[in-house]
């Protein structure tokens, strides 16, 4: 459904928006709970993971339990024969120390004590939880100790408050790989967070600007026809005036004198003829544009035929004797409908003579034909909307240069119709040239004769 006013474009885009913002917001809200789920999840499990290690720490620190916290004295060589409370397979609940709990100092023989315990517990801990790592860190976050696997860089942490008979500080649990499922598992939602803005938020973005554009190509075809149908009406008035006037005074025996009857008929020939150009003009444009128009191609030398005399003399009659026509021999063959490039060659030869006062040139050389002059260009930002059709670099039907706006739309479609091409560029020292680009006959290629 193509908008016509602004408003409706608006409404458009409101009904398209509304319901896409509330399901991106929805969506979005689901993923960051899904974000936060995953965090939680295993952060809850690492904190788990530090309890197991704490649990088994405390079994394994029989020797601690002997340390004299007021003195500062251990029995610095455990026996063997002590044995460590087994670790539970389940996670151990520990307690926590209350605020007004007195320090645990981690004395000398705490610290030489340590590492073995933390071994003992690293050695069974890799039976039971071989992706999770651990370490020990005082009450500064000063590490004391830390497994063999522990990673660089963690994507996150479990931690657990030491218990009695250790020190102050802290269990730490991470992933022995550095989290790698677990930054994947992130890095899918984002991924598909991503896809989901995209699709419900760029997308009708994306429609309701293309709405816009729609909108505004409208208002433009609909001042084009406006201004087409103006120009029409001002090139049609100005022949038929002269028909009338001419006419009016022949019925009426105002003319008494033979040579001046006999001009005012040839005057009525000629605005006759030029209306005829005009519908005709016309009608082909309607042809091109519904498909209808029927080309008869043949392949002929493209020099020798700009060269002849009847295509010399035509040339010189539209443009009023000023073209010069360069040929450069020997030409090419080129598959083409003659009537349909005579065509071409009048609608670019009449503006050059409307918007230029001096010389034309036109050269053929392979298969182009470029038509010159040295009128006053066109500017930059006209130059892609000449070949649009009703499109008039000025549309004022008082401006000095007549004419309707679809003789460049047709050139350009009969040029393609036969498979080439209508194209612009500026001339070197001011004006510009049209070239004229067609398509080489081949005698082996059945398929350029099956184009049409």
């Amino acid at each position: 459904m193509k908008p016509r006013t602004a408003r409706e474009a608006l409404l458009l885009c409101a009904g398209i928006l509304i319901p896409a913002l509330m399901v991106a917001f929805l969506g979005a809200r689901a993923l960051v709970n899904e974000w936060r789920d995953c965090r939680g999840s295993e952060q809850e499990e690492l904190d788990s993971h530090a309890a197991f290690y704490l649990g088994m720490m405390l079994g394994f620190a029989d020797d601690m339990t002997r340390l004299d916290l007021a003195s500062g004295c251990s029995r610095a060589n455990p026996q063997p024969h002590s044995p460590p409370r087994p670790p539970s397979a389940a996670p151990v609940s520990i307690a926590k120390r209350p605020p007004n709990a007195p320090p645990m100092p981690w004395t000398r023989e705490k610290l030489a004590l340590l590492p073995g315990v933390c071994e003992k517990v690293a050695a069974l801990g890799m039976d039971a939880m071989t992706t999770t790592a651990f370490e020990i860190a005082d009450d500064s976050g000063r590490r004391l100790f830390a497994s063999a696997n522990w990673p660089e860089k963690p994507a996150m942490q479990g931690s657990v408050e030491l218990a009695p008979p250790l020190g102050d500080g802290a269990i730490r649990t991470a992933r022995a790989d550095g989290g790698v499922a677990f930054r994947a598992r992130l890095r899918r939602i984002a991924t598909l967070g991503a896809i989901v803005l995209v699709l419900l938020v760029a997308a009708p973005l994306s429609t309701c600007a293309y709405l816009f554009h729609l909108l505004h190509h409208e208002r433009r075809d609909a001042q084009s026809k406006i201004n087409f149908f103006d120009n029409v009406s001002h090139e049609l008035k100005t022949p038929l005036a002269g028909i009338r006037l001419n006419a009016e005074l022949l019925s009426q025996g105002r003319i008494a004198d033979e040579k001046r009857r006999k001009g005012a008929l040839d005057a009525i020939m000629i605005e006759a003829d030029r209306l005829y150009g005009i519908v005709e003009r016309l009608l082909d444009f309607r042809r091109l544009n519904k498909g209808s128009y029927r080309f008869s191609p043949v392949p002929f030398n493209l020099a020798e035929f700009v060269d002849s005399a009847p295509e010399r003399e035509a040339i010189a009659a539209i443009s009023r004797g000023r073209a010069n026509v360069n040929v450069k021999f020997p030409g090419d063959v080129v598959l083409a409908d003659p009537n349909a490039l005579r065509h071409i060659g009048a609608n670019l030869v009449s503006n050059a003579v409307k918007y230029s006062d001096g010389p034309i040139d036109i050269e053929v050389e392979g298969t182009q034909i470029r038509y010159k002059d040295r009128g006053p260009g066109i500017p930059g930002e006209a130059q892609k909307h000449i070949f649009e059709r009703f499109y008039r670099v000025d549309n004022s039907i008082t401006q000095k240069a007549g004419g309707i706006g679809i003789g460049l739309p047709i050139a350009r479609l009969l040029a393609r119709g036969m498979g080439g091409d209508v194209t612009y560029s500026c001339r070197e020292g001011g004006g510009s040239v049209f070239t004229v680009s067609l398509k080489p006959f081949q005698q082996d290629c059945q398929k350029c004769r099956a184009f049409f």
